[in-house]
């Protein structure tokens, strides 16, 4: 649902109970301002995003990505903090099956701003698995830096760990022995 539509139901829902207050009908009123409130929570809250966000704790990721496909057009439905978080979620939905797609859906995600520093850090570590499968090894260290330096609770140290092990077989499976001759 757009976010147009939601406005034009909270302001009717409102009025109506504003009325229903104006006539005495004081349940009615309190009934409808609740309905109006639950309205503007899901203005600046979006029902998808948040089911999607509730499928993902739990480890659903079919779910999840049944949620994220009710928003059609984010710029549309979405309001502006909210958009990184939709491409936050595919990048996630996408990090397992698709790499790249996972990469160009975190980098656009931070290109348009997430807030929480766990999210970042988590994008960030996927940009840098993405890095390591595209054989860009540089960009990779400075990625898993930038990770390491924003996971300030430490719940991603492990990964960052496994990933730098993985980072520094893959670095002398690269190295040639300068004692073979060619």
């Amino acid at each position: 649902m757009k976010i147009s539509t939601k406005i034009i139901y909270l302001l009717i829902f409102f009025l109506i109970s504003i009325y229903c207050f104006y006539i005495q009908k004081k349940w009615y009123g309190i009934i409808l301002l609740l309905i109006s409130l639950i309205i503007m929570f899901f203005i600046f809250k979006n029902e998808f995003l948040l089911m999607a966000f509730f499928k993902i704790q739990k480890k659903n990721i079919l779910g999840m990505k049944k949620y994220l496909k009710y928003i059609t057009n984010p710029e549309k439905q979405l309001i502006k903090y909210q958009i990184p978080y939709y491409y936050f979620l595919y990048g996630i939905l996408y990090s397992e099956s698709d790499i790249y797609k996972s990469e160009k859906y975190m980098q656009k995600s931070l290109d348009m701003g997430l807030r929480f520093k766990h999210n970042i850090a988590i994008a960030k570590l996927n940009l840098a698995i993405a890095s390591i499968s595209k054989g860009n090894n540089q960009k990779a260290k400075l990625l898993l830096l930038e990770a390491e330096k924003i996971d300030i609770y430490g719940i991603l140290h492990n990964q960052i760990k496994f990933i730098k092990t993985k980072l520094k077989q893959s670095h002398n499976i690269n190295k040639t022995n300068p004692y073979f001759r060619k």
